[in-house]
């Protein structure tokens, strides 16, 4: 019993872990966008217009060091950066997307726009791969 409690804890424990970087201002953005091939800092920003480049520096720092996306340098004159989702990133795609789902269902019982919210779904869908 006592191991079945450690195990559970950790669970818990990553769970509340993930929800921690998830719930920061624009990580959600970021991850969503890397689903739907954004991949260099200009395109967040352009996807984005309120986001600052400060605030996107330190979010995209962050999501690496989570472990969620890395950095790629591209050899070529001048050097371009990229970012990808590593493949713990990717498995946050159901995640997000349930969350999206639910946010859409809330959003458009006050807007009672069905075409648009399945429209919106299947987009998701198809940038972040769900089946």
């Amino acid at each position: 019993m006592a191991q079945e409690d450690y195990y559970f804890n950790e669970v818990y424990r990553t769970i509340d872990e993930t929800f921690s970087y998830l719930r920061k201002k624009w990580n959600i953005q970021i991850i969503k966008g890397l689903f739907c091939d954004y991949k260099h800092f200009k395109d967040f920003l352009k996807q984005h217009p309120a986001l600052s480049s400060k605030v996107l520096s330190e979010r995209l720092k962050e999501l690496e060091s989570e472990g969620i996306i890395e950095k790629k340098v591209i050899n070529s004159a001048p050097a371009q950066t990229e970012y990808c989702l590593t493949e713990k990133g990717r498995r946050l795609n159901r995640i997000i997307f349930e969350l999206f789902n639910f946010a859409l269902d809330e959003v458009d019982m006050k807007n009672e726009d069905p075409k648009r919210r399945e429209e919106s779904k299947q987009y998701l869908r198809t940038c972040m791969n769900i089946k």
